[in-house]
């Protein structure tokens, strides 16, 4: 790319529609975070510290139904995905502090955008712009909700379906791919009897057990890798993961 060439990958205006979008998406998650029996600041805080909106919204279910030990790891667990988004974006992170700030803001939104490009600098700049964008609208939002919340009744809004509705969000794309297929079936079949016998808040960690089948499905993957260039993970399994 010449010098005279815009580096922008992405225009204000999609900025603008991204973080509007999770500020709206946030709203739901601030009131769910406060109708769970939370401070409204807990919400906003975990936004900018965590930013990462789905492990979230898993952490604050789980925490309350149950306990923030059981959450945790649970919420960790979701967050796996960041380390093949790091691996496909590397040329893109930059160095120093950019490195550091484009980590942080590196969510599903932001990783589709920055690998719809092939040149490095343009995608480093739609990771920091899309993951600004979220990192603005995001915690915007759960403030909002967490406000709005305490005014509201949580059921007759039906809000109390957001939880099990971004874990359905989650698993459905993985449904399209074979090797993920088996473990998610198998967490289905565990997971389901698990919510309606267990205390609530443990049928999502009891789909847990079907970890081995993932992990059993993607040997190959991990060995292939390993021995082609010394690293691990599955580069299309990024760049598909985001889109």
């Amino acid at each position: 790319m010449s010098s005279g060439q815009r580096t922008d990958a992405v225009s204000l205006r999609t900025v603008a529609m991204i973080s509007l979008s999770m500020a709206l998406v946030g709203v739901a998650y601030g009131a769910m975070s406060v109708g769970a029996g939370l401070p409204v600041w807990v919400a906003p805080l975990l936004g900018v510290v965590v930013l990462a909106g789905s492990s979230e919204m898993l952490y604050v279910g789980l925490a309350t139904a149950t306990s923030p030990w059981l959450a945790l790891p649970a919420a960790l667990l979701v967050n796996v995905r960041h380390v093949p988004y790091g691996m496909a974006l590397r040329p893109a992170l930059g160095q120093g502090a950019t490195r550091a700030y484009r980590a942080h803001v590196m969510n599903d939104e932001a990783v589709a955008f920055a690998l719809a490009e092939r040149d490095p600098e343009r995608s480093g700049s739609a990771l920091t712009r899309i993951g600004t964008g979220v990192l603005i609208g995001w915690p915007a939002g759960a403030l909002a909700g967490g406000l709005l919340g305490r005014g509201i009744d949580q059921y007759a809004f039906g809000l109390d379906a957001i939880f099990p509705a971004v874990i359905l969000a989650l698993v459905l794309p993985a449904l399209k791919r074979a090797r993920l297929r088996p473990a998610v079936i198998g967490a289905a079949i565990v997971s389901v009897p698990a919510a309606l016998l267990l205390p609530e808040g443990l049928g999502p960690l009891a789909g847990v057990l079907a970890l081995p089948l993932a992990l059993w499905r993607s040997r190959e993957v991990f060995v292939g890798r390993g021995e082609d260039d010394g690293s691990f993970g599955d580069p299309d399994e990024g760049s598909g993961a985001g889109r």
